[in-house]
């Protein structure tokens, strides 16, 4: 199965053109990142070398790899459409372990031929530093043949993914079956690999609500009760929760959640017909190797937060926990690689946070002056390639800790707030068990 996206690249290249076009500059073209810009950036992202086994996998359609940039950019020049979108970043990635590096880079080779080898240029990359194996495709938006522009959107994510469908199928590899038009690829993997998603917790609140609820009215006055703004007098049906930022329409949701499905739900609910749930999944399995008592500050903060998460997702805290977190558990996935940034890192305090980011861009500062007196010498390519590699990585170890020292205030007033709520839940509870006992 291989999932499929392109999505457009947009900049400004009036400084690359400038360059390129400048008859003092006759020893090549060699552009910094400033000039270069996003196209500098998704071209280098796609040739990443640590990513292509040496670029072993990377090819060209109606250009050479070793001037991509060069070749685009004298297309835009000669056709005079240097402005709006760049280029077009294409991705087609295969489950672990269903092709060899070899044969994915083949299929994405026939698959940018097929779809756009006659008109434009291509750089093609497979992709293997992750455990699946994936190809990039950086598309020039304007064509070397007749200077018209590609049509990117929605029909050309279409037309990509069914050819990419049938060239799986060529092969003997599996596609994806039913998908949905109302899910993306980064929602659809989210969801493959248990992670939150909204329209998870969309789904898990509608059960909530379709089990307490005695009348298919009674139903919509509880979802509006829970902040939830609804459009009903439309052809679909559609939902905007708090924390999201546009409507969902419920029949996007699954077949269990349409109109008349929700009407069966609650008549089954009241006449006591009861629905099996599915197994429990343990949300907090890979939370158990960490030792909570051995754990101190940041570390220890972020470790009972997502465990927190775990609870809510498992319904074992009280509801008004469950709904005053919801937006927060779509950020799962990023408060879990903090997480491991910090243990990684041992860092516990904001003192050393601060003294790691007061290195880290102490290092950059210095990278990037020694990056900028090699431009000007011959023979230093590779030198500024590894300059480059070890910038995007302290850049990334930056912005790491900046999210940390923006996010960490945060979860600590969630987490105290939850703990409220829940000794609030517990107080409560004992109040209604000892008035029962005494009547």
């Amino acid at each position: 199965m291989a999932a499929t996206r392109i999505w457009s690249i947009k900049g400004r290249l009036d400084s690359v053109i400038n360059y390129v076009t400048n008859p003092a500059k006759t020893n090549g073209s060699r552009y910094t990142d400033t000039e270069l810009q996003a196209l500098t950036d998704v071209i280098d992202y796609a040739e990443d070398g640590a990513k292509t086994h040496n670029k072993v996998y990377v090819s060209g359609i109606n250009l050479s790899p070793d001037i991509a940039r060069d070749q685009m950019v004298m297309t835009k020049l000669q056709f005079g459409k240097t402005d709006k979108i760049l280029a077009y970043h294409g991705y087609q990635s295969f489950l672990p372990g269903e092709v060899t590096p070899d044969v994915a880079h083949e299929i994405g080779i026939k698959l940018a031929e097929r779809l756009w080898g006659d008109r434009f240029q291509v750089l093609v990359t497979t992709h293997l530093d992750h455990e699946h194996i994936h190809n990039h495709f950086c598309l020039n938006s304007v064509s070397f043949v007749d200077g018209k522009k590609f049509r990117g959107g929605s029909k050309a994510y279409w037309i990509m993914r069914a050819e990419s469908d049938k060239i799986c199928a060529e092969y003997g590899l599996s596609v994806i079956e039913n998908p949905g038009r109302g899910k993306n690829y980064a929602e659809w993997k989210a969801e493959h690999e248990s992670r939150p998603t909204v329209r998870g917790q969309i789904r898990d609140e509608l059960d909530e609500i379709i089990k307490c609820s005695y009348t298919y009215e009674q139903f919509w006055r509880i979802l509006k009760q829970r902040g939830y703004k609804i459009k009903r007098d439309v052809k679909y049906i559609a939902l905007k929760p708090a924390f999201s930022q546009r409507y969902i329409r419920l029949k996007s949701l699954g077949e269990n959640y349409s109109k008349e499905a929700i009407r069966q739900r609650i008549i089954a609910t009241r006449n006591g017909i009861r629905i099996l749930d599915k197994p429990a999944t343990d949300y907090n399995a890979w939370l158990n190797k960490y030792e909570p008592t051995k754990l101190h500050g940041f570390k220890a903060l972020y470790f009972y937060y997502l465990y927190l998460f775990g609870k809510i997702r498992k319904k074992e805290t009280p509801q008004r926990i469950s709904f005053y977190m919801r937006e927060e558990i779509i950020k799962f996935e990023r408060y879990q690689k903090q997480f491991h940034f910090l243990i990684d890192n041992d860092i516990e305090t904001t003192g050393q946070l601060n003294d790691m980011k007061q290195n880290t861009e102490d290092k950059i500062a210095e990278l990037t002056l020694k990056r900028a007196s090699l431009y000007s010498k011959p023979n230093t390519k590779n030198e500024i390639y590894d300059i480059n590699i070890e910038l995007k990585e302290l850049r990334s170890k930056l912005q790491m800790c900046n999210n940390i020292l923006e996010d960490a205030k945060r979860i600590q007033m969630n987490y105290n707030r939850a703990l409220e709520l829940e000794e609030e839940a517990e107080r409560q509870n004992k109040y209604r068990n000892k008035n029962q006992i005494m009547r």
